[in-house]
């Protein structure tokens, strides 16, 4: 696809009629965000870094491609070295948890199963770009692995702060650091700094990976009790609000 803007939305995937098709339900959504979309494979990354682009926003397109397989994890690099730092998720017609764990230790802000509701998966894309994290509700439990997933409540802080362990909460809720900013009343800058001692005291490479690590850890876990603010995923209304 040719690029008529710095600013795009990219798709990256093997498949040309695919990104195509993705790249439709796109281009009117990524007009309010003053981007075009660009369709790229894989192979083609380093076209789309010779002409300048700049996405807000990356795709990882695999079909039923496993995100466990060394081919995914080879492309899954191509687009983090080609783009680093740049808000991407995972789009997969594969429905295990085990792959939006495979995703999150990717270093991908977020999962997407191809059978979802397009306008859902469009509210999911806004709060990526927004900073927030998007993955299913049976994945992160999987990682956890509890007996009785209802609530969670805290444990020991694993040598966060107070005001960590608070940041980290929101974490679990996919909030975005703008918005955890406003709800703990402090700049994003300071919520950016919390965030990286956050995942370094965890050992974690990048915010979902911290989620997932807290869990296991027992630093937020799931139980069976009531008490406590029950975990959901992020929902429509949170990226509506963005």
């Amino acid at each position: 696809m040719p690029i008529r803007a710095k600013f795009c939305v990219v798709v990256v995937d093997v498949l040309e009629m695919r990104r195509a098709g993705i790249a439709a339900l796109l281009t009117p959504w990524a007009a309010p965000f003053n981007a075009s979309v660009v369709s790229l494979s894989p192979e083609k990354l380093t076209f789309g870094l010779q002409h300048g682009v700049r996405p807000i926003f990356v795709i990882f397109s695999v079909g039923g491609i496993s995100l466990k397989s060394k081919q995914a994890a080879d492309w899954g690099e191509q687009v983090r070295l080609a783009f680093p730092g740049v808000p991407s998720l995972a789009l997969s017609d594969r429905q295990e948890p085990e792959e939006a764990i495979a995703a999150a230790r990717m270093g991908l802000n977020a999962f997407i199963n191809s059978s979802i509701d397009p306008q859902v998966a469009l509210h999911a894309f806004a709060l990526v770009i927004n900073g927030g994290t998007y993955f299913p509700r049976d994945a992160l439990l999987k990682a956890w692995e509890p007996d009785h997933p209802v609530a969670v409540e805290r444990s020991e802080s694993g040598g966060l702060t107070p005001r960590q362990s608070e940041v980290l909460q929101r974490l679990l809720l996919g909030s975005s650091n703008k918005h955890i900013a406003r709800d703990l009343s402090m700049q994003e800058s300071t919520v950016k700094v919390h965030v990286r001692e956050i995942m370094r005291k965890l050992g974690a490479r990048n915010r979902t990976e911290a989620v997932l690590l807290a869990g296991r850890s027992g630093i937020f876990r799931p139980t069976a009790s009531a008490a406590g603010e029950e975990w959901r995923a992020p929902t429509i209304a949170q990226a509506s609000a963005m």
